[in-house]
Protein backbone atom coordinates (compact mmCIF):
# COMPACT_ATOMS: atom_id res chain seq x y z
CA UNK A 1 0.00 0.00 0.00
CA UNK A 2 1.30 3.51 -0.80
CA UNK A 3 0.55 4.67 2.75
CA UNK A 4 0.34 7.93 4.68
CA UNK A 5 2.67 10.88 4.15
CA UNK A 6 3.12 13.18 7.16
CA UNK A 7 4.70 16.63 6.91
CA UNK A 8 5.53 18.32 10.23
CA UNK A 9 6.18 22.02 10.67
CA UNK A 10 8.70 22.21 13.58
CA UNK A 11 8.29 26.01 13.71
CA UNK A 12 4.56 26.04 14.55
CA UNK A 13 3.85 27.29 18.07
CA UNK A 14 2.45 23.98 19.30
CA UNK A 15 5.34 21.97 17.87
CA UNK A 16 7.92 24.38 19.32
CA UNK A 17 6.24 23.99 22.69
CA UNK A 18 6.07 20.18 22.35
CA UNK A 19 9.03 19.14 20.14
CA UNK A 20 8.56 15.45 21.03
CA UNK A 21 5.18 15.50 19.31
CA UNK A 22 6.68 15.10 15.85
CA UNK A 23 8.60 12.00 16.96
CA UNK A 24 5.43 10.54 18.45
CA UNK A 25 3.60 10.99 15.14
CA UNK A 26 6.39 9.10 13.43
CA UNK A 27 6.00 6.25 15.90
CA UNK A 28 2.23 6.22 15.41
CA UNK A 29 2.39 6.07 11.62
CA UNK A 30 5.02 3.31 11.84
CA UNK A 31 5.21 1.13 8.73
CA UNK A 32 2.03 2.66 7.30
CA UNK A 33 3.85 5.64 5.85
CA UNK A 34 6.52 8.31 6.14
CA UNK A 35 6.79 11.18 8.62
CA UNK A 36 9.25 14.05 8.12
CA UNK A 37 9.93 17.48 9.60
CA UNK A 38 10.67 20.37 7.25
CA UNK A 39 13.17 23.01 8.38
CA UNK A 40 12.85 25.23 5.29
CA UNK A 41 10.27 25.80 2.57
CA UNK A 42 12.49 24.00 0.04
CA UNK A 43 12.24 20.87 2.23
CA UNK A 44 8.47 20.88 1.62
CA UNK A 45 9.11 20.76 -2.13
CA UNK A 46 11.28 17.68 -1.69
CA UNK A 47 8.73 15.86 0.43
CA UNK A 48 5.93 16.75 -1.99
CA UNK A 49 7.98 15.29 -4.84
CA UNK A 50 8.64 12.11 -2.84
CA UNK A 51 4.99 11.67 -1.84
CA UNK A 52 3.91 12.18 -5.44
CA UNK A 53 6.36 9.50 -6.58
CA UNK A 54 5.15 7.15 -3.83
CA UNK A 55 1.53 7.85 -4.79
CA UNK A 56 0.47 8.17 -1.13
CA UNK A 57 -3.15 7.63 -0.15
CA UNK A 58 -3.30 10.28 2.60
CA UNK A 59 -1.40 13.53 3.15
CA UNK A 60 -1.31 14.49 6.86
CA UNK A 61 -0.22 18.03 7.77
CA UNK A 62 1.02 18.72 11.31
CA UNK A 63 0.84 22.49 11.43
CA UNK A 64 -1.72 25.27 11.17
CA UNK A 65 -3.37 27.05 8.26
CA UNK A 66 -0.15 28.68 7.06
CA UNK A 67 1.65 25.33 7.04
CA UNK A 68 -1.23 23.75 5.14
CA UNK A 69 -1.09 26.47 2.49
CA UNK A 70 2.64 25.96 1.93
CA UNK A 71 2.32 22.16 1.81
CA UNK A 72 -0.69 22.16 -0.51
CA UNK A 73 1.02 24.65 -2.82
CA UNK A 74 4.02 22.32 -3.10
CA UNK A 75 1.82 19.25 -3.58
CA UNK A 76 -0.28 20.85 -6.30
CA UNK A 77 2.87 21.94 -8.10
CA UNK A 78 4.02 18.30 -8.19
CA UNK A 79 0.72 16.57 -8.86
CA UNK A 80 -0.41 18.79 -11.76
CA UNK A 81 -3.27 16.73 -13.29
CA UNK A 82 -2.73 13.71 -11.07
CA UNK A 83 -5.49 13.14 -8.46
CA UNK A 84 -4.53 14.42 -5.02
CA UNK A 85 -4.57 12.16 -1.96
CA UNK A 86 -7.06 12.66 0.86
CA UNK A 87 -5.86 15.39 3.24
CA UNK A 88 -5.79 15.21 7.04
CA UNK A 89 -5.37 18.43 9.02
CA UNK A 90 -3.75 17.49 12.36
CA UNK A 91 -4.38 20.84 14.12
CA UNK A 92 -0.72 21.45 14.93
CA UNK A 93 -0.67 25.23 14.54
CA UNK A 94 -1.77 28.47 16.15
CA UNK A 95 -4.43 29.06 13.49
CA UNK A 96 -6.56 26.02 12.68
CA UNK A 97 -9.45 27.75 10.92
CA UNK A 98 -9.73 25.16 8.15
CA UNK A 99 -9.93 22.31 10.66
CA UNK A 100 -12.42 24.22 12.82
CA UNK A 101 -14.62 25.00 9.81
CA UNK A 102 -14.67 21.33 8.80
CA UNK A 103 -15.48 20.02 12.28
CA UNK A 104 -12.06 18.40 12.79
CA UNK A 105 -11.45 18.03 16.52
CA UNK A 106 -8.70 16.55 18.68
CA UNK A 107 -4.96 16.66 19.24
CA UNK A 108 -2.38 15.86 16.55
CA UNK A 109 -1.54 12.54 18.23
CA UNK A 110 -5.20 11.60 18.73
CA UNK A 111 -6.08 12.47 15.14
CA UNK A 112 -3.06 10.52 13.88
CA UNK A 113 -3.94 7.44 15.94
CA UNK A 114 -7.46 7.44 14.54
CA UNK A 115 -6.10 7.93 11.03
CA UNK A 116 -3.63 5.03 11.22
CA UNK A 117 -6.06 2.69 13.00
CA UNK A 118 -8.75 3.14 10.35
CA UNK A 119 -6.23 2.97 7.54
CA UNK A 120 -4.86 -0.37 8.80
CA UNK A 121 -8.36 -1.84 9.02
CA UNK A 122 -9.43 -0.41 5.69
CA UNK A 123 -12.32 1.32 7.48
CA UNK A 124 -13.99 4.27 5.74
CA UNK A 125 -13.23 7.82 6.86
CA UNK A 126 -15.78 10.56 7.40
CA UNK A 127 -14.74 13.21 4.90
CA UNK A 128 -15.82 16.59 3.60
CA UNK A 129 -14.89 18.59 0.51
CA UNK A 130 -13.56 22.13 0.19
CA UNK A 131 -12.37 24.15 -2.79
CA UNK A 132 -9.04 25.90 -2.53
CA UNK A 133 -8.20 29.46 -3.55
CA UNK A 134 -5.46 30.08 -6.12
CA UNK A 135 -3.60 33.37 -5.74
CA UNK A 136 -0.55 33.94 -7.92
CA UNK A 137 1.28 30.58 -7.62
CA UNK A 138 -0.06 29.86 -4.13
CA UNK A 139 -3.01 27.83 -2.84
CA UNK A 140 -4.97 28.12 0.38
CA UNK A 141 -8.42 28.80 1.77
CA UNK A 142 -8.67 32.32 3.26
CA UNK A 143 -7.65 35.54 1.48
CA UNK A 144 -7.72 39.00 2.97
CA UNK A 145 -6.26 42.49 2.62
CA UNK A 146 -6.79 45.88 4.23
CA UNK A 147 -7.39 45.73 7.98
CA UNK A 148 -6.97 41.94 7.95
CA UNK A 149 -3.33 42.27 6.86
CA UNK A 150 -2.75 45.24 9.19
CA UNK A 151 -4.18 43.28 12.12
CA UNK A 152 -1.96 40.27 11.39
CA UNK A 153 1.12 42.48 11.06
CA UNK A 154 0.34 44.02 14.47
CA UNK A 155 -0.18 40.53 15.91
CA UNK A 156 3.05 39.13 14.47
CA UNK A 157 4.89 42.27 15.58
CA UNK A 158 3.89 41.51 19.18
CA UNK A 159 5.94 38.31 19.01
CA UNK A 160 3.13 36.27 20.56
CA UNK A 161 0.80 34.55 18.10
CA UNK A 162 -1.51 33.13 20.75
CA UNK A 163 -5.33 33.16 20.95
CA UNK A 164 -5.07 35.34 24.07
CA UNK A 165 -2.87 37.91 22.33
CA UNK A 166 -5.18 37.86 19.31
CA UNK A 167 -8.25 38.48 21.49
CA UNK A 168 -6.47 41.26 23.39
CA UNK A 169 -5.45 42.95 20.14
CA UNK A 170 -8.99 42.64 18.78
CA UNK A 171 -10.33 44.25 21.95
CA UNK A 172 -7.82 47.08 21.55
CA UNK A 173 -8.94 47.57 17.94
CA UNK A 174 -12.61 47.60 19.03
CA UNK A 175 -12.01 50.25 21.72
CA UNK A 176 -9.91 52.31 19.31
CA UNK A 177 -12.65 52.06 16.68
CA UNK A 178 -15.32 53.30 19.09
CA UNK A 179 -13.18 56.19 20.39
CA UNK A 180 -11.66 57.15 17.02
CA UNK A 181 -8.15 56.25 18.16
CA UNK A 182 -5.01 56.21 16.01
CA UNK A 183 -4.71 52.40 16.13
CA UNK A 184 -8.09 51.96 14.44
CA UNK A 185 -7.33 54.70 11.91
CA UNK A 186 -4.16 52.87 10.86
CA UNK A 187 -5.89 49.49 10.94
CA UNK A 188 -8.88 50.63 8.87
CA UNK A 189 -7.12 52.86 6.36
CA UNK A 190 -9.16 52.77 3.14
CA UNK A 191 -8.08 50.84 0.04
CA UNK A 192 -8.88 52.17 -3.42
CA UNK A 193 -9.29 49.42 -6.01
CA UNK A 194 -11.42 48.21 -8.88
CA UNK A 195 -12.96 44.85 -8.06
CA UNK A 196 -14.08 42.60 -10.89
CA UNK A 197 -16.07 39.49 -9.98
CA UNK A 198 -16.59 36.87 -12.68
CA UNK A 199 -15.91 39.50 -15.34
CA UNK A 200 -18.22 42.19 -13.92
CA UNK A 201 -17.00 45.25 -12.00
CA UNK A 202 -18.83 45.89 -8.72
CA UNK A 203 -20.16 49.33 -7.74
CA UNK A 204 -17.71 49.88 -4.87
CA UNK A 205 -14.08 50.99 -5.06
CA UNK A 206 -13.20 52.09 -1.48
CA UNK A 207 -12.83 49.49 1.25
CA UNK A 208 -11.49 48.92 4.72
CA UNK A 209 -10.83 45.34 3.64
CA UNK A 210 -11.63 42.70 1.05
CA UNK A 211 -11.77 39.04 1.98
CA UNK A 212 -12.61 35.77 0.28
CA UNK A 213 -12.81 32.26 1.64
CA UNK A 214 -13.89 28.70 0.94
CA UNK A 215 -14.16 27.93 4.68
CA UNK A 216 -16.46 29.53 7.21
CA UNK A 217 -14.17 30.60 10.06
CA UNK A 218 -11.54 33.36 10.06
CA UNK A 219 -10.18 33.07 13.61
CA UNK A 220 -11.33 33.18 17.26
CA UNK A 221 -14.40 31.22 16.06
CA UNK A 222 -15.69 34.16 13.99
CA UNK A 223 -17.77 32.77 11.10
CA UNK A 224 -18.29 35.56 8.55
CA UNK A 225 -18.07 33.34 5.44
CA UNK A 226 -21.41 31.60 5.89
CA UNK A 227 -21.97 31.34 2.11
CA UNK A 228 -18.66 29.61 1.37
CA UNK A 229 -20.38 26.30 0.58
CA UNK A 230 -23.27 27.79 -1.37
CA UNK A 231 -22.08 26.08 -4.53
CA UNK A 232 -18.99 24.07 -5.54
CA UNK A 233 -16.35 25.95 -7.48
CA UNK A 234 -16.92 29.29 -5.77
CA UNK A 235 -15.96 31.34 -2.72
CA UNK A 236 -17.64 33.88 -0.44
CA UNK A 237 -16.45 37.48 -0.91
CA UNK A 238 -16.82 40.17 1.77
CA UNK A 239 -16.07 43.84 1.20
CA UNK A 240 -15.99 46.15 4.25
CA UNK A 241 -17.16 49.60 3.23
CA UNK A 242 -17.99 51.30 6.55
CA UNK A 243 -16.15 53.17 9.29
CA UNK A 244 -14.14 51.48 12.09
CA UNK A 245 -16.97 52.20 14.54
CA UNK A 246 -19.52 50.52 12.27
CA UNK A 247 -17.25 47.50 11.85
CA UNK A 248 -17.04 47.13 15.63
CA UNK A 249 -20.85 47.05 15.76
CA UNK A 250 -20.79 44.19 13.24
CA UNK A 251 -18.55 41.89 15.28
CA UNK A 252 -21.40 39.97 16.91
CA UNK A 253 -23.01 39.04 13.58
CA UNK A 254 -19.62 38.04 12.17
CA UNK A 255 -19.08 35.80 15.20
CA UNK A 256 -22.34 33.87 14.82
CA UNK A 257 -22.22 33.74 11.02
CA UNK A 258 -25.09 36.07 10.15
CA UNK A 259 -25.47 38.57 7.35
CA UNK A 260 -24.09 42.05 8.13
CA UNK A 261 -25.95 45.15 6.97
CA UNK A 262 -25.05 46.13 3.40
CA UNK A 263 -24.36 49.64 4.69
CA UNK A 264 -21.33 48.12 6.42
CA UNK A 265 -20.42 45.03 4.43
CA UNK A 266 -21.33 43.91 0.90
CA UNK A 267 -21.02 40.27 -0.05
CA UNK A 268 -20.90 38.13 -3.16
CA UNK A 269 -20.35 34.55 -4.25
CA UNK A 270 -17.89 34.23 -7.15
CA UNK A 271 -15.38 31.93 -8.80
CA UNK A 272 -12.91 34.67 -9.78
CA UNK A 273 -12.00 38.06 -8.33
CA UNK A 274 -9.57 40.54 -9.89
CA UNK A 275 -8.26 43.55 -7.93
CA UNK A 276 -6.77 46.53 -9.74
CA UNK A 277 -5.09 49.24 -7.66
CA UNK A 278 -2.71 52.14 -8.25
CA UNK A 279 -0.60 50.97 -5.31
CA UNK A 280 1.10 47.62 -4.64
CA UNK A 281 -1.32 45.19 -3.01
CA UNK A 282 -0.62 43.57 0.36
CA UNK A 283 -2.58 40.43 1.14
CA UNK A 284 -2.71 37.43 3.43
CA UNK A 285 -3.35 33.82 2.50
CA UNK A 286 -4.13 31.58 5.47
CA UNK A 287 -2.26 33.87 7.83
CA UNK A 288 0.88 34.28 5.69
CA UNK A 289 1.38 37.85 4.47
CA UNK A 290 2.60 38.74 0.96
CA UNK A 291 3.25 41.80 -1.23
CA UNK A 292 2.53 41.91 -4.94
CA UNK A 293 1.97 44.34 -7.82
CA UNK A 294 -1.02 46.51 -8.62
CA UNK A 295 -3.17 43.70 -10.08
CA UNK A 296 -4.13 40.50 -8.27
CA UNK A 297 -6.35 37.60 -9.28
CA UNK A 298 -8.08 35.27 -6.83
CA UNK A 299 -9.62 32.18 -8.40
CA UNK A 300 -10.89 28.75 -7.42
CA UNK A 301 -8.24 26.04 -7.15
CA UNK A 302 -8.58 22.27 -6.95
CA UNK A 303 -11.25 20.75 -4.72
CA UNK A 304 -9.85 18.68 -1.83
CA UNK A 305 -11.24 15.77 0.15
CA UNK A 306 -10.50 16.44 3.84
CA UNK A 307 -10.65 13.70 6.48
CA UNK A 308 -12.82 14.69 9.44
CA UNK A 309 -12.45 11.50 11.50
Amino acid sequence: MPGIGVINNPHSRKNVKHPDRMDSLGYIVGTEGTSAATQQVKDIDGMARLFCEQDIDILAINGGDGSASLVLTAMLREYVDKPLPQVAMLRGGTMNNVANSCGIKGTPAGLMMNLVEKYRRGAPFETTYRDTLKIEDRYGFIFGNGFIVEFLEALYGSGKKTPFTTAKLLARAAVSGVTGGTFAKKLFERINARVILDGKEIDYSRFSALAASTVQEIGLRFKPFFRCEEKPGSFHVLAAISSPFSMVLSLRKAYVGRKISEKRMVEFVASEMVLESQKPIKYTLDGENYNTGTTLKVSVGPRLELIVC
